[in-house]
């Protein structure tokens, strides 16, 4: 039987002590370890959370009326993704705006479209048009969940579709943008050519009738019907004078003889009738007749154009195309009855701006409004020359003209 002394007694206790602390510092690391990996595990659920609160909804603002770019939220300003035959890729390129940025860009605020719709399968989307069928077909980058809203353009020559996805566990709405206008070959025909005339030239010029114009021209209003009928008493189809009688009878309040005045101007025969015709639309003289559905008969307010003229002059005469920074120019052409016009062709790139103006006159020849600049002097050539072929985009008229090797463009009507 073995004794213990008190010696190995104490040894004994210092390596049960010893013991004891190794366990309890096993024990305290093991808690640490396991709080660590809690603590880790919260902040990371915490992050997860955060990224899915994050995500917010986006709203179409609307699209700008003098250029192409769209505005989403109140401070992002995005370029339309370009449409070439029925197709779109890519991502819009957007980025952060001033108030005074997007206040020159002057922002329309968007309407419901009744002319485009949209669905989706998948990842693609596909928008259409009433009356053409499939004008767009994109693929987003995740599966598209549903359609919230289609938003056309002022001309519908832009549209834009907000949709929802899901992205970090969350739905999320999106807005993407497409520029219709002038990319899709598929949507742009030749405008029909004019019909063989029908119509008779004016007559000679006769003295007697210059001076009875002259006179009218120039007199006063009470004076201005006797000076108008003088001038038809000599020749009773004179457009411009049968115009000038019917302005003078709605300026004197005579509004049934200013209609029957129209009505023989429209019914004539004379080549330069339709000119004056359309120069009744926008004279202000005509303005208490603007309601009159007889008088929106007899100049055509409510019907399509039928001649190349009146394509070209029957909204004004008035040209333009929005530009787009180093992309495409601004382009405002205004074309007058007198066969004069004015071009302004402006080019904006970073931060550099080109503003070239032109004038002269135009003719038309069959489809095409041709364009005569000025030469200095020096004899007219083809290369003075510079040819606007009228076309149809997107259901509506316009013009693609082609001044010079470096400026081409496209201009949709003005509306006035």
């Amino acid at each position: 039987m073995s004794r213990t002394t008190p010696r190995s007694k104490a040894a004994l206790a210092r390596v049960n002590m010893l013991a004891a602390i190794e366990e309890a510092i096993e024990s305290q690391t093991r808690y640490h370890v396991y709080m660590s990996m809690r603590m880790r595990m919260g902040v990371a659920a915490l992050l997860v959370v955060g990224a899915s609160s994050v995500a917010a909804a986006d709203s179409f603002g609307g699209f700008s009326s003098i250029d192409r770019p769209y505005l989403v939220n109140q401070d992002k300003v995005c370029q339309p993704l370009k449409v070439t035959s029925g197709k779109a890729s890519g991502s819009p390129s957007c980025a952060k705006a001033t108030t005074e940025e997007v206040a020159k860009l002057s922002i329309k605020l968007p309407g419901t479209s009744s002319v485009f719709t949209a669905s989706s399968s998948g990842r693609t989307l596909t928008i259409t048009k009433k009356g053409s069928g499939s004008v767009v077909a994109w693929n987003a980058s995740d599966s598209i969940g549903a359609i919230v809203e289609v938003f056309p353009s002022q001309y519908d020559d832009r549209v834009a579709v907000t949709y929802t996805i899901r992205r970090a566990g969350r739905e999320v709405t999106e807005v993407i943008a497409f520029d219709l206008l002038g990319t899709n070959p598929t949507t742009t025909t030749p405008a029909p050519v004019d019909p063989p005339p029908t119509t008779t030239p004016p007559p000679t010029t006769d003295p007697k009738v210059d001076k009875a114009l002259v006179t009218a021209r120039k007199s006063a209003k009470r004076k201005a019907v006797a000076a108008w009928k003088a001038v038809l008493a000599l020749d009773a189809e004179h457009s411009e004078g049968l115009y000038g009688l019917a302005a003078a009878q709605v300026r004197t309040k005579a509004n049934a003889d200013a209609l029957a005045t129209l009505a023989k101007l429209a019914a004539s025969t004379r080549t330069d009738a339709v000119e004056w015709i359309i120069e009744a639309r926008f004279d202000a003289a005509f303005s208490p007749l603007r309601t009159d559905a007889e008088y929106r008969k007899l100049v055509g307010y409510d019907r399509p154009a039928t001649t190349v003229y009146e394509r070209l002059m029957g909204l004004g005469g008035q040209w333009e195309q929005t530009g787009t920074s180093c992309d495409k120019p601004e382009v405002r052409f205004n074309a007058l009855r007198n066969r004069s016009f004015k071009l302004r062709v402006k080019t904006r790139c970073e931060g550099q701006v080109y503003d070239s103006p032109f004038k002269g006159t135009w003719r038309i020849e069959g489809t095409r409004i041709v364009l005569t600049l000025p030469t200095k002097g020096k004899a007219t050539s083809a290369e003075d020359e510079a040819a606007c072929e009228m076309v149809t985009i997107n259901d509506e008229d316009a013009m693609n003209c082609r001044i010079d090797r470096d400026i081409e463009f496209t201009v949709l009507p003005t509306r006035r």
